[in-house]
C-alpha cells in the first residue's frame, strides 16, 4: 500500500472530532526501549490513543475507520531539541514544514529573538501555519566580553540581579524555557537556574566558563552540544593541559572515559537527571568540513533557500564556516582522533546511563532542516548505541527533557497520537527511520514528502 493510497483514504478531522480510527496489524516500537510488539491494533480517538492490544483480542468499534498497515511499524513522533528560525516568516514556515515531514511532531528552540520565538509558538498553536509543536526560548542569557557587540539574539547579563531580571521578563513574555550561554560564571548560571526553576521554567545551557559538572550540580535541566566550543578541557585529564601538544591535547580527550574528570561527570549527570543533547551532526561539520567532501551527507539541496544575513548563506555550499584548525597537525587530529573521541564519549556516556536526547542546531550551515535529524540518528548508530536505544532517545527522553512525558513521547494509551508509520523496521538499522510513510499529529494525518526517504547506497 502505497502512502498517497493511505492518506487519501484517512480524512482530516475536524476541531473537536472524536470519530475512531485504528492502525491495524502494525508493530508498535512505544518509545520505552520494549522492543517491537508485533501484530497490534492501535485505536486512536481524535487527538488520542484510546487503546493498543493484539489484533486477535483487541475489539475495534464498529463505527472505526480501519487502516491496515500490515507490516508496517508505528513509533512516537520524534522530537527535536535544538532549532533555530531566522525570523523570516517565509523561511519559519519552510523549515517547519520540513521539520514536520521528517517525522519531527514536536520541536524546542533554545534562543531567539525577543518574542520571536513565543509568536511562532502562538502561531503555530492557532493553526495559521505548519509545524511540529513548538516549545521556545527567548533571546539566550550570557555575560559580554570584551569588543562583543550587542544582538538582538542575546542578553548581557554582569549580576545576580540583572540575570534574575531577564529571567523574568523571559517568563513574564510566555517562554517555555531559559537558554544560558558560554560565557557566564558559575555564580550567574546558579541564579539564572534558581531563578528560571522558581519561575516554572527548564534551562538550557551551552557551557563553557562554567564546565558541566559545575552546572549540573547547580541543578541544570538540559546540557547541550559535545564537543568544539563547550567546556572540552573538563574531560582532558593532563598534568597541564596549556603545554600540550596538538596530539597529547587530542588524544587525551579521546581518552576521556577512563579518566577521572569523566567518571566525576558522568555520576554528577546521573545523580541530578541531567539530560545530555550531543548534536554530533554539527560538530561532524564543524570539526572534519575543511571543504565540501561532507557536503553531500548533509543533503544541502534539500534545504529551504534563504540569502538572510547571519542565517545559512556560503556555509551550504563551500569549507563550514566555523572550521578553523591552526595547523595541518591539529586538522589531522581532528579528523582521526576528535571526532572518533567525540563519538566514545557519547557512547560512554549511553553505557553509564545517562539520559541522552536529540538536537540538530538547525540554523547553522549545512545542518538541513528535518533531514539532519536522521543523520544524527545514524552519527548515534556509528558509535555504537543500538538502534532501539536510539529511537527512545529520540522521542521519550525528548519528551521528558521538556517535561512533556504525560502527553507524548511513548505510545501508550492516553497519550497524544503523535506517530510514524514506517516501512521499514528501524530497530535493524536505524537508517530505516527514512521510510516514513505516514506521520501524525495529534491524530491528523501529515503527508510525508516520498522524495526524502531513500535509503543511502550501502
Amino acid at each position: 500500500m502505497g502512502s498517497a493510497v493511505l492518506l487519501n483514504g484517512c480524512e482530516t478531522p475536524t476541531e473537536g472530532d472524536l470519530r475512531i480510527t485504528v492502525l491495524y496489524d502494525v508493530s508498535v516500537i512505544d518509545g520505552t526501549g520494549t522492543p517491537p510488539q508485533r501484530h497490534q491494533s492501535v485505536i486512536l480517538r481524535g487527538s488520542r490513543i484510546m487503546a493498543i492490544g493484539p489484533i486477535e483480542t483487541t475489539s475495534i468499534p464498529d463505527d472505526a475507520k480501519l487502516l491496515d498497515l500490515s507490516g508496517r511499524f508505528v513509533l512516537p513522533g520524534f522530537v527535536d531539541l535544538h532549532v533555530h528560525f531566522p525570523g523570516e516568516s517565509a523561511v519559519d514556515e519552510a523549515v517547519l514544514r520540513r521539520l514536520l515531514e521528517s517525522g519531527i511532531t514536536t520541536a524546542l528552540q533554545p534562543g531567539s529573538r525577543p518574542r520571536t520565538g513565543v509568536l511562532l509558538r502562538e502561531r503555530l498553536e492557532s493553526g495559521q501555519i505548519k509545524g511540529p509543536r513548538l516549545l521556545a526560548s527567548g533571546p539566550v542569557l550570557n555575560a559580554p566580553l570584551d569588543g562583543q557587540e550587542p544582538s538582538a539574539g542575546r542578553v548581557w547579563v554582569e549580576s545576580e540581579a540583572e540575570i534574575r531580571a531577564a529571567v523574568t521578563t523571559q517568563a513574564a513574555e510566555g517562554v517555555d524555557y531559559i537558554k544560558i550561554y558560554r560565557d557566564l560564571p558559575p555564580e550567574l548560571v546558579a541564579a539564572a537556574i534558581q531563578e528560571a526553576h522558581q519561575q516554572g521554567l527548564r534551562v538550557a545551557g551551552h557551557m563553557g566558563r562554567t564546565s558541566w559538572t559545575e552546572a549540573a550540580r547547580l541543578g541544570i535541566d538540559v546540557l547541550m552540544h559535545s564537543g568544539w566550543g563547550t567546556p572540552m578541557d573538563e574531560l582532558v585529564d593532563l598534568e597541564d593541559p596549556d603545554s600540550a601538544t596538538d596530539t597529547e591535547w587530542y588524544q587525551s580527550y579521546a581518552d576521556a572515559p577512563n579518566g577521572r574528570p569523566f567518571t566525576t561527570l558522568v555520576s554528577t549527570l546521573l545523580a541530578q537527571e541531567v539530560i545530555v543533547v550531543p548534536t554530533l551532526s554539527i560538530h561532524q561539520a564543524s570539526g572534519l568540513g575543511n571543504d565540501d567532501t561532507l557536503l553531500p551527507l548533509f543533503e544541502t539541496h534539500l534545504a529551504p533557500e534563504a540569502d538572510l544575513a547571519g542565517w545559512w548563506g556560503e556555509g551550504w555550499r563551500r569549507k563550514h564556516p566555523q572550521y578553523g584548525p591552526d595547523s595541518e597537525e591539529e586538522a589531522h587530529m581532528m579528523a582521526t582522533v576528535y571526532f572518533p573521541g567525540i563519538l566514545g564519549i557519547v557512547r560512554s556516556y549511553f553505557e553509564h546511563g545517562v539520559q541522552l536526547g536529540v538536537g540538530t542546531d538547525v540554523g547553522n550551515a549545512w545542518m538541513t532542516p528535518g533531514v539532519v535529524y536522521h543523520h544524527e540518528l545514524e552519527l548515534y548508530q556509528e558509535a555504537g548505541i543500538p538502534p532501539l536505544a536510539i529511537l527512545s532517545m529520540a522521542t521519550r527522553n525528548g519528551a521528558v527533557a521538556l517535561g512533556l512525558q504525560a502527553e507524548l513521547g511513548t505510545v501508550e494509551a492516553g497519550k497524544r497520537a503523535d506517530l510514524i508509520v514506517l516501512r521499514e523496521d528501524p530497530t535493524l538499522d536505524i537508517r530505516n527511520t527514512r521510510s516514513i510513510e505516514l506521520i501524525l499529529q495529534a491524530g491528523r494525518p501529515v503527508t510525508a514528502n516520498e522524495h526524502l526517504w531513500s535509503l543511502p547506497a550501502q
